[in-house]
């Protein structure tokens, strides 16, 4: 108990905001669950903020009936913006604010499970106070959702199960735990003294590929844009022997004729010269991105979400129907023994490595994510869109062209427990080697939109 001292010197308990540390959440029959996490809403309303909110808004609204809206956690960012106060974030997200609000009103229910970066809500009373007042939400640290039939679902946001994000005690304002010090000191630093090839280091789905993320702007925004030189000389020398004005300056004045053909064998040379030197070029900028990326801290890409689906294998051995989690930005939903496992992924912009082109680093670029989890019944779906951001680099968005797994618009991608699981099974595996870091195909099972 965190304790103060009065006027007096004496001690007295702090009060402490009402936080369940694990909310037993009724869902009534034939009442459908929403689960959505990482919105990250910033305190000045964004391209990225205001696309997520208006379309979580348009689809609670579209809802019939009671529903059970679970907020899992990062839905304000109070963590990368600490002079900001969750007041001033919701109401520039007021639209978002009136659906929750609606929900309860038409007696449905919203639930937010505390994520890392929306921390403080565990132990500030006003803030937890303005949350509750501007959503309608119960507040807790984990909650299990009993279904129909004494079925029980856990949600929790899934940064305990991180190493660098977990709390000794969530609910003590001095825990920080190591990715507190990166969001707020690390990253911003890093950016500044970067001056624009950087950015997006903090919005990266992978901050543990952190080393490959370097590697790959090196080779795009640094060494790409100095290769001008190399390519310009032999091109104009081309253009010049070619262009008719010039190739008939061996008709007009016939004594330069073995001049305009020492020229011709010049202009073709140089195009081999060219083709060898960019050849070399790109195997040198693959074999640095390798080095580089080599030193990345943890596992990549859907191994994040390795650590949550051993959860998920405890929890249904202990009588559970599955586990929902967030945190990671990999959105998820597959068989987990005989329960499901799900990742409601993340609602806000992220930088993550796109497989290049044969031979060229992947590019590290920014999309939007929008994703939830939905539970009805006895089935679970899972809802995903990626919308292509702007920002990247015309080498960029060559090497990333095409290779979007992801509708523009929310769809459902995956059922459980009748399937198609996402991602591919294929996906889920970590591989050491960076090269082995592609894009997700698209799965042909991809259902109609929900």
């Amino acid at each position: 108990m965190r304790v103060t001292e009065d006027s007096e010197g004496t001690e007295s308990p702090m009060p402490s905001p009402e936080v369940a540390d694990l909310l037993e959440v009724a869902i009534p029959p034939d009442s459908k669950v929403i689960a959505v996490s990482d919105l990250h809403l910033p305190p000045v309303r964004s391209d990225v903020s205001g696309r997520s909110c208006q379309t979580l808004a348009r689809h609670l609204a579209a809802e019939s009936g009671a529903v059970t809206v679970v907020l899992i956690g990062d839905v304000v960012e109070l963590l990368g913006f600490p002079e900001a106060t969750a007041t001033d974030i919701l109401r520039a997200h007021e639209d978002l604010c009136a659906a929750l609000l609606a929900v309860t009103a038409r007696g449905g229910q919203v639930i937010y499970a505390i994520g890392n970066h929306d921390g403080d809500l565990a132990w500030d009373v006003k803030t937890a106070d303005a949350v509750r007042e501007m959503t309608g939400a119960r507040l807790c640290l984990s909650a299990d959702l009993i279904l129909a039939g004494g079925r029980k679902v856990r949600v929790e946001h899934g940064h305990q199960l991180d190493p660098y994000n977990c709390f000794c005690d969530a609910r003590n304002p001095l825990d920080t735990p190591i990715g507190h010090h990166v969001v707020r000191e690390v990253i911003p630093r890093i950016e500044f003294l970067g001056r624009g090839w950087v950015d997006g280091a903090h919005e990266m789905a992978d901050p543990t590929d952190f080393p490959s993320f370097i590697g790959s702007r090196l080779v795009y925004r640094k060494l790409g844009r100095r290769l001008w030189w190399v390519i310009a000389i032999p091109l104009a020398i081309l253009l010049l022997v070619r262009i008719p004005e010039f190739t008939a300056f061996r008709s007009r004045y016939p004594d330069t004729d073995a001049w305009v053909h020492r020229a011709e064998i010049l202009g073709y040379g140089a195009v081999a010269d060219l083709l060898v030197l960019a050849a070399v070029i790109g195997i040198l900028a693959r074999r640095a991105w390798l080095s580089i990326s080599a030193l990345a801290l943890d596992e990549r890409g859907y191994g994040q979400n390795h650590a949550a689906r051993q959860r998920a294998v405890d929890l249904v051995a202990d009588g559970y129907y599955g586990f929902v989690s967030g945190h990671t930005h990999h959105p998820e939903l597959a068989a987990t023994a005989n329960g499901f496992y799900a990742n409601s992924g993340s609602c806000t912009s992220v930088v993550e490595g796109i497989g290049g082109r044969p031979g060229l680093p992947p590019a590290y670029v920014r999309y939007q994510q929008i994703c939830w989890v939905e539970i009805a019944g006895t089935q679970a779906d899972l809802v995903s869109a990626r919308v292509e951001l702007p920002g990247a680099t015309r080498m960029e968005r060559f090497a990333a062209h095409g290779r979007n797994p992801y509708a523009d618009t929310p769809v459902r991608v995956a059922t459980w427990p009748s399937g198609p699981d996402w991602p591919p099974p294929d996906k889920k595996t970590f591989h050491k080697k960076p090269f082995h870091k592609k894009g997700l195909p698209q799965d042909p099972r991809v259902l109609p939109p929900a």
